[in-house]
């Protein structure tokens, strides 16, 4: 017999399908826009990457703030995805902060990511082991895979002026990188929430 907490899953499930399906009404809206080119830095797809990073890094934040015994990872993977949100802002830091500022501001995270580290090392490994073993630890590294290697090998223009030859598009290119990316980072959503009930769940005798 399905059991009460099962059928939960199931309903995140279903909920995870809707998001995708309701994607393509994002991929549609930046396909015919008003003006300008189609699937820019400024379009509303990179938008949507942004946010579902920043709800990550909320998420991540959250689980680190309310979960002790979850602390120390769950602050190193969420530090490892605001350097992420950083780099997706380094137009615009560059443009309206100065030259270099997402650099610094990953450096920043990337310093207090190494001392978390130092600090918590003893307990670090087993934390570590048990994310290993678990359900959200598959569902992320595919959404990282997707997201930080798979999209930008597709979005390659040489392989795209390959497919399409004289006929070559910058913006079909921008469209399939764009979305392969954000469904990447949707897989990361739904990683990040499966991890925040996992954390939940723990117990210091399992760690």
């Amino acid at each position: 017999m399905i059991k009460r907490n099962e059928y939960f899953k199931i309903g995140r499930i279903v909920l995870y399908g809707g998001y995708l399906v309701a994607l393509s009404l994002i991929f549609m809206y930046d396909a015919q826009p008003a003006s300008g080119d189609k699937f820019t830095e400024y379009s509303l797809t990179e938008f949507w990457q942004e946010g579902s990073l920043f709800v990550v890094v909320m998420i991540l934040l959250q689980s680190a703030l309310t979960n002790k015994y979850m602390q120390p990872l769950s602050l190193i993977v969420g530090g490892f995805f605001l350097m992420a949100l950083i780099r997706e802002f380094d137009a615009f830091l560059d443009d309206y902060v100065f030259d270099g500022a997402w650099q610094l501001l990953v450096l920043i995270v990337l310093i207090g990511l190494i001392f978390s580290i130092y600090k918590t090392y003893t307990v670090l490994p087993g934390k570590i082991s048990s994310f290993i073993r678990s359900y959200p630890f598959g569902l992320m590294v595919a959404g990282f895979l997707v997201t930080f290697a798979f999209s930008r090998l597709f979005g390659e223009s040489f392989m795209w002026q390959a497919v399409m030859e004289d006929n070559y598009m910058r913006s079909v290119k921008n469209a399939v990188e764009e979305s392969v990316e954000l469904m990447g980072y949707s897989i990361i959503l739904f990683s990040t929430i499966e991890y925040a009930f996992w954390a939940k769940s723990m117990k210091p005798a399992e760690l």
